[in-house]
């Protein structure tokens, strides 16, 4: 079975099925690095539309693993609702071996639109009921459980959403004008995502100390790049990039 990794697709579920058929996407792996875009509306829609791209996974033996971005309910990963055979929303610090590899998944990040997508009633405090028409939730930050971490052995691929603070984008002298203007309305932000890709590097140090890591991919910032860093591969994928380790699929 072959592995692949799929960036942020933000509620674009048809563009599996898009992937599947262009490039004859049989007999594999799919993994996908948050944002995946559940959460937005009703649960019975959701299904329904994800109920077709299982279908035709089932028809190609693909099966796709989804972790949480800033754009997704988190109670849906964290008992996955869907009970789909070959769509799984992967619950965080979950490890699976596929083909060999013990593979670390873990999602969060805080959005940098976080303020304009808060509904009436989240403006004022009240967070305590899902009908649907939330856009964003308090509990979408990348959670540091090192409880979690210490333990764990035999890791080779880590899977996040946001990532540590060297890899890029580069953030320690600034964060360039369109994060800016978000900062501009929301002053609590610069220090939450500083503060966020800190607890990152942390999470990584402790993964490393007992952890053989190759590669490690995420999504997050909307951009294609891979840096080389104490000999993990760092890979951030684009919003709906396909990617798979061994080579690039025809036409990337």
């Amino acid at each position: 079975m072959r592995i692949l990794f799929l960036g942020d697709l933000h509620g674009n579920f048809n563009l599996i099925n898009q992937y599947l058929k262009r490039f004859d996407i049989k007999d594999a792996y799919i993994i996908q690095v948050g944002d995946f875009g559940v959460g937005f509306t009703t649960f019975i829609k959701e299904k329904r539309t994800l109920e077709f791209v299982n279908n035709e996974l089932i028809k190609r033996n693909v099966f796709l693993y989804a972790i949480r971005g800033n754009h997704d309910y988190k109670p849906y990963f964290d008992n996955d609702p869907f009970g789909f055979t070959n769509i799984k929303l992967i619950k965080d610090y979950t490890v699976l071996n596929l083909e060999g590899k013990n593979i670390l998944f873990i999602g969060g990040a805080v959005s940098i639109d976080r303020r304009m997508r808060k509904t009436k009633n989240q403006m004022i405090g009240k967070y305590d009921i899902k009908n649907g028409n939330e856009s964003w939730w308090p509990d979408e930050i990348f959670s540091w459980e090192d409880d979690k971490l210490v333990d764990l052995r035999d890791i080779n691929i880590v899977v996040t959403h946001n990532a540590p603070d060297y890899c890029v984008p580069d953030n320690s002298n600034g964060f360039g004008s369109f994060v800016n203007q978000f900062i501009a309305l929301d002053p609590a932000l610069k220090l939450d995502l500083l503060n966020e890709r800190r607890e990152i590097t942390m999470a990584f140090q402790t993964i490393k100390m007992n952890n053989d890591i190759t590669n490690h991919y995420y999504g997050h910032f909307h951009r294609s790049d891979v840096t080389t860093i104490d000999g993990v591969q760092h890979r951030v994928l684009g919003v709906g990039e396909l990617w798979e380790e061994r080579d690039t699929l025809p036409g990337f």
